[in-house]
């Protein structure tokens, strides 16, 4: 990336390095932006001011944000260069803004357009500049900026997620983790785990196997109560699960988000999940 601030078409800040920091926010999720480069010796006294960033998703593009204002609102620039000139600029994305960046990354690099604007002033009549430019941030970098800022432990979906033991917790971690880096089959194969520890914690492998050989006789079937019926979907979500662990099949994106989806919600049932 190469973003800069001009005056009369002469740049006097340049920014080629960027860092993204997030933390947890009311109703969102908060995200710092920080432009890092160096800002040139001036021959004559230049400031800058009201320097805003607009961010956009690059291709195709659409708009995200408009007008950050940056944290520092003013910029001196005497005739002395300065090598870390940086410009924070902070936001917060509601979860609906998160998941619409994640399903455009899919389980690549993030790749946004941003746009830089300011005033300077050399004389007595402020002029505007304006640069864009196309920014990779790093998968790794992008997805630890999200864990921070609190969106993983929403596991994707809307859904109470009981208090579980810490193996749970690392298995679900994990599935929605191999989803953000496209490893979609090994997703599958977590969800399977999750429901064998909920076999097992509620020893009722058994049941849930037999709910389901019922499911399968009309005449029973139709004698069936809720539990029942519950406990025969899982098994049927387990029996999905089980093309992960065995054979070559393999899952797309958005089959991996529906089985961990179904099962974070069979977790949240305290009738065949984890109770409280």
């Amino acid at each position: 990336m190469k973003i800069s601030i001009s005056e009369n078409g002469d740049a006097i800040a340049e920014f080629n390095q960027l860092n993204i920091h997030g933390r947890e926010a009311v109703g969102g999720y908060a995200f710092t932006f920080v432009l890092r480069g160096t800002r040139k010796a001036c021959e004559k006294n230049i400031s800058i001011f009201d320097i805003r960033l607009s961010i956009a998703l690059a291709d195709p593009r659409k708009p995200l944000v408009s007008f950050i204002p940056a944290s520092n609102q003013c910029i001196q620039c005497p005739p002395s260069p300065n090598n870390s000139e940086q410009l924070a600029f902070e936001m917060v994305l509601t979860k609906e803004e998160v998941n619409a960046l994640e399903e455009y990354r899919q389980e690549n690099d993030l790749t946004l357009n941003f746009g830089l604007r300011a005033l300077t002033l050399s004389g007595s009549v402020p002029t505007s500049s304006y640069d864009t430019s196309n920014v990779i941030i790093q998968r790794e970098q992008w997805l630890q900026a999200l864990n921070n800022a609190g969106f993983r432990q929403t596991i994707l979906f809307e859904v109470p997620l009981p208090s579980v033991s810490d193996d749970v917790t690392s298995l679900y971690s994990k599935a929605q983790g191999f989803i953000e880096t496209g490893h979609y089959k090994e997703s599958v194969i977590q969800c399977r785990h999750i429901i064998e520890k909920i076999e097992l914690s509620r020893e009722d492998k058994s049941l849930s196997s037999a709910a389901n050989k019922k499911a399968h006789d009309r005449q029973e079937r139709q004698s069936m109560n809720s539990i029942e019926r519950l406990l025969s979907m899982r098994e049927q979500l387990k029996n999905v699960c089980q093309l992960g662990a065995h054979g070559d099949e393999e899952f797309t994106r958005s089959q991996a988000k529906s089985i961990l989806a179904m099962t974070m919600a069979l977790l949240a049932e305290p009738t065949i999940g984890f109770s409280e």
